[in-house]
């Protein structure tokens, strides 16, 4: 990173390139990465980034792309060739995502008491497609309020705690879709700490002398003596070893209750089977999985630490509706993956420049009290990120390069004539009459 350059102060193009955190330059990781093997009209790295980034961020199509090009002086390039540089960017954006993300981790403040991170994916939906294609995978720091890890997948990539590495003390959230023996196994081999929620027969609980635990008799009790959230000590079998843990069961309210049997009962008719009288059981309450040391985390203590989990899906919110992270346009799987990697990477500079926009904070705003929105803030410096992409572009720039623009502004071949183009030539042949 360039010594004392802020993505938060940058005004231009060159210089949002010039405070990015990689530990190489721009034209040698493109290189490596085989995103910019032959130039011709791509002059260098950072206009090809340029280019990725306004395909994304800005949200143009390949014509529009082709035209905002050719009038930056960017490269005169049809929508197929960006089509085809594109397609290869996907590889060089992910070595960009794993070095921002790794200077954010040599940044993380040292002897911090208390780390959390949740982790959650999100599934796309390509253009003209009922089915989800692709699965984003993000991790969140929720002190440092900004994503430590990313992954993009098909939509075969399941969700497993294993997929981003556990970091010493840190305590990892996760929801029911992380609720396999493998993957907890994994976190609670290498000492790591969770809590994950999970549903009444997805794991394999055993009491102490080997018994499988019985989730459903134990709720049945619990509904005989309601006195608020309960605990248990069971043990864990998974593929590394056996582990002691702490089951929590939280009773919901009774509206809350209802809505959820009433979802189970509809998955059911849609399955074509009856539901089972232990989903519908279990579906009132809330079930967590635990090693937190009991000494130190009360039961009360654990379920507020659960809820944290919501900031994640806020997060899911925030990139789909601001930065329309599922409005994906591309069938071809490379250049879907480019969009996607390009729109995480852009997410990325937003939490930076967000990020270090507090320093300038005055001292007498009370953070606490009323703090700023991450919705807002992201917004505003969503709209500085597109326009020093974008840059500014006038009408004699458009004008200048208007012999260029035919082919992208034209329509392409098609078997129906235009509307607009039918009412000119009758308007034409009218005239002469």
């Amino acid at each position: 990173e360039a010594e004392g350059v802020s993505l938060a102060d940058v005004e231009t193009w060159d210089g949002l390139v010039n405070a990015l955190p990689i530990p190489v330059t721009l034209e040698v990781s493109a290189r490596v990465a085989g995103a910019l093997l032959r130039r011709r009209e791509v002059k260098c790295a950072a206009d090809l980034l340029r280019m990725v980034l306004a395909y994304a961020c800005c949200d143009y199509s390949l014509r529009l792309l082709g035209i905002w090009c050719a009038a930056r002086g960017l490269g005169n390039l049809s929508h197929n060739a960006l089509r085809k540089r594109l397609k290869h960017c996907n590889r060089w954006l992910g070595m960009l995502i794993m070095a921002l993300l790794q200077a954010r981790r040599l940044q993380l403040p040292q002897g911090s008491a208390l780390r959390v991170r949740i982790q959650d994916a999100t599934r796309v939906v390509g253009p003209g497609s009922q089915r989800a294609e692709w699965r984003v995978h993000l991790c969140l720091d929720v002190a440092q309020a900004r994503m430590d890890g990313i992954e993009v997948t098909d939509v075969h990539g399941g969700e497993t705690l294993v997929r981003f590495a556990a970091q010493p003390g840190e305590i990892r959230l996760g929801d029911r879709g992380y609720a396999h023996s493998r993957g907890l196994g994994e976190i609670l081999a290498g000492g790591g700490q969770l809590v994950v929620r999970i549903n009444w027969q997805n794991l394999p609980m055993q009491e102490e002398d080997g018994r499988r635990f019985d989730i459903a008799t134990w709720l049945r009790e619990i509904q005989q003596t309601p006195a608020g959230a309960s605990e248990r000590s069971v043990w864990l079998p998974t593929p590394k070893g056996r582990f002691a843990v702490r089951m929590v069961a939280c009773p919901l309210p009774a509206e809350k209750a209802e809505e959820a049997r009433r979802r189970a009962r509809q998955a059911a008719r849609k399955k074509k089977h009856n539901v089972d009288e232990r989903t519908l059981l279990a579906a009132g309450f809330v079930l967590l999985v635990t090693n937190l040391p009991i000494g130190s985390w009360s039961t009360q203590q654990v379920l507020a630490l659960y809820r944290l989990r919501w900031q994640v899906e806020i997060l899911f919110k925030r990139l789909k509706s601001l930065l329309v992270l599922d409005g994906l346009r591309a069938q071809d799987p490379e250049l879907a993956q480019t969009y996607l990697l390009a729109k995480l990477l852009g997410a990325l500079m937003l939490e930076e420049m967000t990020g270090q926009a507090y320093a300038h904070v005055a001292a007498d705003w009370d953070i606490q009290a009323r703090p700023a929105s991450l919705w807002r803030m992201t917004a505003i410096w969503q709209d500085v990120l597109r326009n020093l992409i974008r840059g500014s572009l006038t009408q004699a720039m458009i004008k200048e390069a208007l012999p260029r623009l035919h082919r992208f502004l034209s329509d392409g071949p098609r078997k129906r004539r235009s509307q607009w183009a039918q009412a000119q030539a009758l308007l034409h042949a009218l005239s002469g009459c």
